[in-house]
């Protein structure tokens, strides 16, 4: 159902000059949210245009009637604390301040605050703060 979803609000986002970063269907609480997480192709994400997306993809959805049973639509930022879900989101976001929580803790770390500095295959390379010393891991 999300691929379809995907597929029918693409043309939306494209006139809207914004990706689709997530989308997903949950259930909370005895109720249902579609949540569609959207970027600004260039830029930041205003108000407006987070409006104007959510307006068009809710007539969308009315007009297709994709989802039968009652839900709520939600069409926002994904926020400064995304989670970076892929190799490609986490090479989309060198240069740009992380948290990395390790699932395997490394050097003593189970957790660092740090500058995405490179990504070489599935090798990430951070810098990071240690007593106002830069370190590299």
């Amino acid at each position: 159902m999300l691929e379809k979803i995907t597929s029918l609000i693409q043309p939306i986002l494209d006139n809207h000059d914004v990706y689709l970063d997530d989308i997903e269907y949950v259930s909370e609480k005895n109720e249902w949210y579609l949540r569609i997480f959207i970027e600004k192709n260039d830029g930041h994400l205003d108000m407006d245009t987070c409006v104007a997306v959510s307006e068009d993809i809710s007539l969308k959805l009315d007009e297709e009637d994709i989802i039968t049973n009652e839900y709520y639509l939600e069409v926002s930022s994904p926020g400064a604390e995304k989670p970076l879900k892929t190799l490609e989101k986490v090479q989309q976001s060198i240069g740009e301040y992380v948290y990395i929580q390790f699932k395997k803790p490394t050097l003593g770390m189970d957790e660092v605050y740090g500058t995405l500095f490179n990504v070489d295959g599935e090798m990430i390379e951070l810098q990071y703060m240690v007593k106002n010393i830069k370190k590299w891991h």
